[in-house]
């Protein structure tokens, strides 16, 4: 079996996949500059920013946008990073673990919390499809309970905005039938959560 050098550079140095539904300039730029060495990617399927040398544009597995950022995040073992609280909207269905706070996190803080993101998919990839080819969903879900530990830092409020969470792809129609990890996801807005 040979894979293509480019996929596994990919694999190996993407840090998230970039999802959202209307542009986000404040997200863009705080993305460009605390990703300066190492790649995001993004589906061809949604309007690339101009001049973002380390965002690489993901051949599309799927039609429909918001499909095609679950299995490239899948494809590549990325979480999703969220542009924005409405970027969660067409997910909504999928979420089955998310942590809520009101609480505002520095540059350096919220960099740490894209990195755990990233730790969770990877900790946890082979067992979720492992669960997924054998149908147990509900396993799936205290597997994401129990790894939402790893947020400790932050303070949850019920009240607040969803900040992480964990998706289950198979909520989807379409991807019922597929070996799917479950995917982990970060909302980055700034407004929300920056510390101004």
């Amino acid at each position: 079996m040979s894979i293509e050098p480019e996929f596994l550079h990919l694999v190996k140095n993407l840090r998230g996949v970039l999802y959202f539904s209307q542009k986000r300039e404040k997200e863009f730029e705080w993305l460009k500059r605390k990703f300066r060495y190492r790649e995001l990617g993004i589906s061809e399927l949604l309007p690339r920013p101009e001049k973002w040398r380390k965002l690489v544009t993901l051949p599309k597995l799927e039609k429909d946008p918001v499909l095609d950022s679950l299995l490239l995040a899948n494809q590549y073992i990325a979480p999703l990073i969220l542009l924005g609280e409405d970027s969660l909207k067409p997910f909504r269905k999928a979420v089955i673990v998310e942590l809520k706070t009101k609480q505002k996190f520095n540059d350096r803080e919220l960099k740490f919390n894209l990195r755990l993101v990233d730790y969770a998919i990877t900790d946890f990839y082979v067992k979720t499809i492992e669960l997924a080819r054998t149908s147990r969903l509900e396993e799936r879900k205290r597997l994401a309970e129990a790894d939402l530990k790893r947020f400790w830092r932050v303070k949850a409020d019920p009240r607040g905005h969803t900040f992480v969470g964990y998706l289950e792809p198979l909520e989807f129609e379409q991807l019922k039938t597929k070996s799917l990890s479950l995917i982990p996801f970060l909302v980055l807005d700034l407004e929300c959560f920056g510390s101004g």
